[in-house]
């Protein structure tokens, strides 16, 4: 029975030992750790580039406008948005490492847990074998009495690395379970990360084509790009008015009675960022101008290519282009409760006419597009029975009866 027990007491041993990372699992390891930091130091020198690009376009706009300036301007964004996805690249590679070196760790855990058990199994058995001699028996068993204490404190080692053994798999089960949560916060900030390149790489195609385009237009002469500007702006002012005058009358037709009550949550939020202009009269929003005095949703300041995200369940009522004007790229979705939400300026759309989409699923990316001082996102609310749709010689026009989107977020 002592022999016995010393073999025990040799496997004990040899099972903890292994318990500890094989070499060339913590040389792997230690080698994803060190790729990590090295993406998360480019990340550091792309957003210090950003930055700076960002400073340039600032100063930029406080310039007159000319033609040389407007190309430099343009290019300065190419250059950014190029700089955004380098950014947006190397956060992806960071985080499938981040994924890479979890997997590693979840299994050395598992692993370790399971030996854990195995030896837990073998030492409660030999337990279980001892429990079964009487003490008489046990004496007898043993040439001698000092076997038999020698036997007895074997069996005393056993229970106590019986009980360490047991609190160190509640240690791995609990660094498991926050590996794993850890895990999937990766794997979702990946589907994020994703998403986020495809917007950008839209926004990114839209400026090129903008640069271009003025190129074409002008023929690279001031005069020219002078008398454009001039007639876009006239153009896209006249747009503006007769917006304002269409739904100044609709808003008059909005009957509360068709709407859900004010409940703050009904709608998410479509993009996570600031609000830089509110709902409402032009000289309460803040932004007064010789256009129009009211602003029939919210602006969120938001980057060119950033997710936007369906404000709740519906179905894409329309999808249009109103190109420099208006309001650019758009798409409403009903959400056939009474009321319908418009978002404006994309990039690109993420989902097409007809389709049912769920709260938070990408519906498109933020742009500059349309009647824009600088990318960001509009996001009006409607009341439904007053919703159309106009063909105009820019593209199909959303109109209707706005209602304030703060009584529902």
């Amino acid at each position: 029975m002592l022999r016995f027990l010393k073999k025990i007491s040799i496997y004990i041993t040899i099972s903890i030992f292994a318990l500890s990372p094989i070499l060339s699992i913590a040389e792997t390891q230690n080698d994803l750790q060190r790729q990590i930091q090295e993406k998360q130091a480019l990340i550091q020198q792309l957003e210090k580039q950003i930055a700076e690009y960002n400073e340039a376009i600032i100063n930029q706009k406080a310039q007159e406008s000319t033609l040389a300036k407007q190309i430099n301007n343009l290019q300065i964004q190419i250059n950014r948005l190029e700089t955004e996805i380098k950014l947006t690249q190397t956060k992806i590679s960071s985080a499938n490492l981040k994924i890479e070196q979890l997997t590693g760790d979840i299994k050395t855990k598992n692993d370790q847990i399971a030996k854990q058990k195995n030896y837990i199994a073998e030492t409660m058995r030999v337990i279980y074998e001892y429990d079964q001699e009487t003490p008489l028996g046990l004496v007898l068993k043993n040439d001698n009495f000092s076997d038999f204490l020698n036997q007895a404190q074997s069996l005393e080692t056993l229970q106590s690395g019986l009980s360490k053994n047991l609190n160190e798999i509640k240690n791995l089960k609990s660094q498991l379970e926050t590996q794993k949560t850890d895990y999937e916060s990766q794997k979702n900030q990946l589907l994020d990360l994703r998403d986020e390149l495809t917007g950008k790489n839209l926004a990114l195609d839209n400026q090129i084509d903008q640069k271009a385009d003025l190129l074409v237009q002008t023929k690279n002469q001031e005069k020219k790009y002078q008398q454009i500007m001039s007639d876009l702006q006239k153009k896209q002012q006249d747009v503006e008015k007769e917006i304002y005058s269409l739904e100044e009358t609709l808003r008059l037709l909005v009957d509360i009675n068709l709407l859900p009550g004010t409940a703050h949550g009904l709608l998410g939020y479509p993009a996570s960022a600031t609000i830089t202009q509110g709902y409402g009269p032009t000289s309460q929003t803040g932004f007064i101008n010789s256009v129009y005095s009211f602003h029939n949703g919210i602006d969120f300041g938001v980057k060119s290519g950033t997710p936007v995200k369906a404000a709740a369940d519906g179905v894409v009522k329309a999808i249009g282009n109103n190109g420099k004007y208006a309001y650019g790229k758009w798409i409403a979705i009903d959400h056939q409760n009474g009321l319908i939400t418009l978002y404006a300026h994309f990039s690109g759309y993420a989902v097409a006419n007809g389709q049912k989409v769920e709260r938070g699923v990408t519906i498109g990316y933020s742009g500059n597009t349309g009647f824009s001082t600088g990318p960001h996102l509009h996001f009006t609310v409607y009341d439904a029975s007053t919703f159309s749709t106009e063909q105009k010689w820019y593209g199909l026009l959303p109109l209707g009866g706005s209602i304030n989107p703060m009584d529902y977020l």
